[in-house]
Formats: structure tokens, sequence, C-alpha cells
């Protein structure tokens, strides 16, 4: 009943495999016997019971961990990677990749693996399931958590295996008992493996809770009334709602919750604008002399941010562009584009995927700083437009979209598209080919003299409420530190690491301009190095031998807001605590003052004497300090005196930290979870007043979500523990190491 288009050739191997091994001792890549108690024990000895948490990555450690034990372990050990690995998309993991890994680890043996072996063939390239980057990163627990049920598994008697292999439900609850198992993502793919009819495709709890939540809720059902912690309870309550949409989808040919009609049910997706009325796109070489007047020879590119434009707000935040296909790693190692359309057709199974290949090609090798680039959602509707500022780079730590160019965003908004466009649904498409439709575009949103623009049209206004968007501050909080930056004009932002102080810095920036204007914001990050010269002015070795007299990024910044004095700046100084202020900043010190600036207090610099320079009244320091930075700087009398300080703290307690990580798509439990341990804690860092104290305490924005995310459950959770907040209690308690195990070991729990 749940069997997905596409699954055969999988499920066909996981029943040899439940046959084989489960069943057996056998092996499924071989014909020895791997899957035996002794090779597990030895799993558990040389990897479980020493684990490796030092550096190095997961693969380079475990070779070096089961060195001492017997090939036929190691071997066994690659075999469980293979049904790991079985279901996950090519979009997680492709099918080289998976290839590789288990080829790798089988012949720590010794022996090969055979090249034409059928079980590594185009049964790894069919995996019809997305695990996330949390499956991946915690790799080691999925392995971990395989090995301990498979022990438990070999010590049970061979008719209570067959029992629980006839039964789907009680097998999910033997499972369910095993240590850790509610946290795994692998008891889902396992489930799924050996009961495809009673179980989903789907390996993630957050998933399954959300569809069983809006189904119930569609159908005027009490939604609280499955226990959702409870994973065979949650199962049976899907099993139930797939049963369900059977009978009311009866005309669908397939019916899978991650394509329609099901996941535009219970996914909330962007909804399409409605398209615009036809126009009258004008003559085309008047489009041309338009274009060239106001852009001479720039390019013009047309991009989606994802589907149904889910990571515009990823673009906007970030000030960039990106394209997926991750599987082909950095753009620049093809020579050419031929290279690239071969792989393309090769990991996605297609015969000529030419607008794919010209997409990545030209996002890596054409695309140019200054060119102009507009965001728009589907064939409905333009988003922005904004400038390329740098090259192409590959971001392999980003979670998906690993290709990125930065860009300076300008207007935005949203612009209907009208239904007579002819616009292509493609991922990039180069604009300017198309110049009466790109000429209407841009006076759209730019709002050209000449042009009746609509009210959306123009520099979209930055109101308080787009500034507040996820900082979790109450509205008279987040206006009266506005008020004060206007007041004083210098203020900084204190408080403990993970507070959200750059993220807040630009919001607050915008809001006093009142609109999305970077190019009138800039941000620098202070260190102990950073100096007058680097700030102010100074004098810099040349091509010729000799030095010439430099002005500094402030210096720079202050004269660019000179020639604007009707427009509003913002300087964002990053760790300002950590540099030496009073020789940084030098005479500025006074120049800063909000009543000493404007050319009446202008005064010689230390190395242009002759010069009179003064801070321009139109521009405002932002400076952010990390109270729990050790290495702290004393921060200069003077400087406090001219800086007003505001302290901002977590927000784990803020019912709008809780609505916005339920809206993201966390379970409400793990939300109370986070809230509950992160207060525990965030309590005893307080109470540690001889070595910490309030400006220590952990922040939240560890754990808001970035948007890129594909499973915001327990693996998630685990992994903003494992990388992010377990580092920072260790070096907090340092002296105290078991202290710093023993919260990391409750957050855990």
């Amino acid at each position: 009943m749940t069997r997905f288009p596409g699954a055969e050739k999988i499920l066909d191997a996981a029943d040899r495999w439940k046959r084989t091994c489960l069943l057996g001792d056998g092996s499924v890549l071989s014909d020895e016997r791997l899957w035996t108690q002794d090779n597990l024990d030895a799993l558990d000895r040389y990897f479980v019971r020493n684990l490796d948490e030092g550096e190095g990555t997961f693969f380079g450690k475990l070779e070096q961990q089961l060195g001492p034990a017997p090939d036929a372990a190691k071997k066994l050990a690659a075999e469980m990677f293979w049904v790991m690995y079985l279901i996950v998309s090519k979009s997680a993991m492709n099918a080289t990749t998976k290839r590789e890994q288990i080829r790798m680890v089988w012949e720590w043996s010794g022996d090969s693996l055979p090249e034409d072996h059928p079980d590594l063939g185009d049964i790894l390239g069919a995996g019809i399931s997305h695990t996330g980057a949390a499956f991946n990163v915690l790799k080691w627990k999925e392995f971990l958590f395989f090995i301990t049920m498979m022990r438990a598994w070999m010590k049970l008697e061979d008719g209570r295996r067959e029992q629980l292999l006839a039964d789907p439900w009680d097998m999910a609850t033997w499972i369910q008992t095993q240590d850790d198992a509610s946290k795994r993502q692998l008891p889902h793919i396992l489930l799924y493996l050996l009961f495809p009819d009673h179980f989903e495709r789907i390996a993630t709890t957050s998933h399954k809770i959300k569809i069983v939540r809006t189904f119930r809720k569609r159908w005027g059902e009490d939604v609280d009334a499955v226990v959702y912690t409870d994973r065979v309870a949650l199962d049976r309550a899907l099993l139930d709602v797939r049963k369900r949409v059977v009978e009311e989808y009866q005309d669908a040919e397939v019916l899978d919750f991650y394509r329609e009609p099901l996941v535009d049910v219970w996914r909330e997706r962007p909804k399409p604008s409605k398209s615009a009325e036809p126009t009258d796109w004008g003559d085309e070489d008047e489009a041309e002399a338009w274009l060239e007047a106001n852009f001479q020879e720039a390019r013009i590119w047309l991009v989606s941010p994802g589907e149904g434009a889910r990571l515009w707000r990823d673009f906007l935040d970030n000030d960039l562009i990106a394209l997926g296909w991750d599987y082909l790693g950095d753009l620049t190692d093809y020579e050419s584009r031929d290279e690239m359309q071969d792989l393309i057709a090769e990991e996605e199974g297609r015969e000529r995927p030419t607008n794919d290949s010209l997409a990545v090609w030209q996002f890596a090798n054409e695309m140019k700083p200054g060119d102009l680039v507009i965001a728009k959602q589907g064939t409905h509707a333009l988003l922005g437009w904004g400038r390329i500022t740098g090259d192409y780079t590959y971001e392999p730590e980003r979670p998906e979209y690993q290709h990125v160019r930065p860009v300076e965003w300008r207007d935005t908004g949203e612009w209907p598209i009208p239904h007579d466009s002819g616009i292509a649904a493609k991922t990039l498409t180069e604009f300017r080919k198309y110049p009466r439709f790109c000429k209407w575009a841009l006076q759209k949103m730019m709002g050209e003299a000449g042009y009746e623009a609509e009210p959306t049209s123009g520099p979209a206004p930055y109101t308080l409420a787009d500034a507040r968007r996820d900082l979790f501050l109450a509205s008279d909080d987040f206006s009266a530190i506005l008020d004060a930056l206007g007041r004083k004009k210098n203020i900084i932002l204190q408080g403990p690491p993970g507070v959200g102080k750059t993220f807040m810095a630009r919001r607050l920036a915008y809001a006093l301009l009142g609109r999305r204007a970077p190019d009138r914001v800039e941000m620098v990050q202070f260190h102990q190095s950073y100096s007058y010269e680097d700030f102010v002015q100074g004098w810099r070795p040349n091509a010729e031998g000799g030095f010439v007299l430099r002005n500094g990024v402030f210096h720079t910044f202050c004269e660019r807001a000179r020639q604007e004095p009707e427009e509003r700046f913002v300087f964002i100084i990053d760790e300002i605590n950590r540099g030496n202020l009073s020789r940084i900043f030098g005479e500025l010190m006074m120049l800063i003052e909000g009543d000493k600036r404007g050319d009446a207090h202008a005064i010689p610099l230390t190395y242009s004497a002759e010069a009179r320079f003064s801070v321009p009244d139109n521009v405002y320091v932002v400076g952010l300090m990390n109270t729990a930075d050790r290495s702290l700087a004393m921060v200069d009398y003077a400087l406090r005196r001219r800086f007003g300080f505001v302290g901002l703290g977590p927000a784990f307690d803020s019912d709008r930290f809780r609505s916005h990580l339920i809206e993201a798509g966390v379970a409400g439990d793990l939300v109370d979870h986070i809230r509950t341990r992160m207060g525990e804690v965030n309590a005893a860092i307080r109470e540690d007043r001889r070595n910490l104290g309030p400006g220590f305490e952990v922040g939240h924005s560890y754990f808001v979500p970035t948007g890129q995310e594909e499973n915001l459950d327990e693996s998630w959770y685990e992994g903003v523990i494992r990388a992010e907040v377990e580092p920072l209690l260790r070096e907090y308690w340092f002296d105290q190491p078991g202290t710093a195990e023993e919260h990391v070991n409750r957050l855990l729990r």
C-alpha cells in the first residue's frame, strides 16, 4: 500500500538482507559468515567502547579504531553501511559516494570487493528518502545504534526473531526499546525496509508528526489525541492517515507524502502570487537603448531561489544567490560544460539536461561581479534585484545549495508577473536576451522616472515589524534600542554568545535607515592586531617601494556619508572589545561623540595635520561585545561615556521563540525540551559566580533554524549540542571537565 514507485529493487535487496543476515548469519556482498555475534562484539569493542571524539574525519578515525579488529568485522561494518545507505536519496548522497565508502571500509580487511556486484549497482543510486544533513553529520551515532541493536538481535532465540519479522508492530515496539532508538533516524529506515506496507519512506519523526497533525486537523479531529513521543503510536496514526487518503484520492496514480497532491496539504510552501494582467512590452530597440543607458554592458540574470522561492529569506539575509546540484562538488574543477552535463545525466538519469548544465556552467564561469541579478518566484512574481559583488565559491558546509555568489540586494518586494510574459520556469536565465521584458521588470522594481509605478514598486520600506521578525524581542524593547541609537548615535550591544548580536545589528541598521540598503552599512571586526592605520589613516607600502598615505575603513566610510548628508549611514564593529580601543580610535574618541559631530568640530589627524577631519552627523556606530570573552580588553572609560550600552540575553523563555521553532517544524515536545534543558544549563552558569556568571550564558540563536535544514528532529538537536554547545561548555569549565560532562549528558538525555 505504501510502496513507492522505483523502490522495488531496494525492497528486494532489503528482503535478501533480511533472509540472509537477520534470519541467518551470512553476507549480502559475499559468501562468508559476517553477521555473527563474534563480529558484532568486535565492532562493539573497537568502536562503541573506543569512541574517538578528537579531530579528524569519521572514516579516518574509524579506520584507526578498527585496525586491530578481525577482517570479518571490517567487512561486516561495510555491509552495515550498505544497509544504512540503501534508501538514502541521491540528493543527500550520490551513488558514487556510497559505493566508495562501502568499498573503502571493506578493503580495510585486505580483500577486494567485486566491481560488478549487483547490490552495489543501480540499487545504491535509486535511494528514495532524503535523510537530511543530520544523518550524515551524526553518522557515527547511527552506526553505533546499529551495532548495539544488532548485538541485542543476535542474542534472541531463532523463534523470537521469526516472530518479530512476522509482526511489524511487534518489531517496531522491540526496536523502540533499544537504547537511543527515539533519537535516531535508522529505526525509521529499517522499519520501512522490512515492512513497506506498514511504514512510510520517511526518515524523520518531525515530518511524521507534521503529517499526522495536519491531516487530523483537516478532518476536524483532535490533533493531540496521538502520543507523538511514542513512535509506534505515531506510525500507527500515520498508517491510519495513509488508509484514509487512499480513499480520498482514489484517482491519484501515486500517493506519496512527498509528492502532489499530498505534499501540498502538509508542507507549507509560499503561495504563488496572482499574475498581473497582460501588458504592452513596448519597442525592442527602445528597450535595448534603455538597458544600455542605465546598465551599460552589464549582464542581467534571472534566478530562482529554490522551489517556490523557499530560499529567498536565506538569499536576502545572507546577501547571496546560490544553486543546487551539490553532488557536482566545486564547479571550478570542470573544464567544460559537457563534463557537467554528462555527470548530471548520469546522476539524475536524464538524457540531455541542457538547461541544468547551462545554469551551473554560467553560474561558475560567466556571471561576473557587477552583473545584475533578479530573483523570481516561479513564473508568478519578481522578488527583488541586486548586483553581484564577488566571485563564485563552493561552500560544502552549507546543508544545500552549496554553489554561492555574494550579492548586494537593492529593491525588494513582490511584483506580479503578467501571465503573457512567456517566462520559463528555469533556475537561471540570462535575462538581458529578452530586453523588453527585462526593461519592464527593472522599471517595475526601481520605479524609474517616466514609469507610473504601482504602490508596491520601488524600494520596499523596512518597518519595525520587519526588523523584529525572529528577534524574539518585545516591540517596546526594540523601539527603545532604536531610539537610543538615534539619540546617542553610538551604542554597544553586549551579551553572551548566541543571543543574536550580529543578527540584530544589521536589522537595527536597516530599521534606522527605513529600508534595506547594504551600501549604507559597513561592518568590520576588531582584533588584537587591529590598528589606527587600519581604521582611520596610515602610511602603506606601494608597488614602487615607497609609502603612500591611505585612509582606513572608517575614514572612507565617513567620506561616503559626507557626500549624502540627507541619508543615514551605519558602521558596525563586531568584537569591539577585542581591540586596543584607545590606539584604534585615537583622536576619533572625541569626534564620535554625538555633540562633537560635523565640520565645526573638525581637528587634524595624526598623519595629515594639514587637513582637518570630522565625523559626519549622519554616521551612526553600533558596537558588538561578547561578555563571555575571557580575553576581554578593558573597555576604555572614555569610550563607555560615548556609547549607550544595551544588554541582550537568551530568549529561551520567550513565547515568540517557542512559536518560531514550532512554525519552523520543530515538534512541540522537542521545543520544550530545548527550553527546559538550556534553562537549567544557564541557571548553573549564572550561579557559578566565581568562574562564570550571567555574561557567560548560552544564547538561543544556536537553536534557530536557518531554513536549510532538512529535518528538525532529535538528530538536528543533538547535532547542535555536539557541534556548538558542547565545545562552549567544555571551554567554560575547562578546569572542571566533570562538570562540563555532566551538563552535556543532561542536555542529551
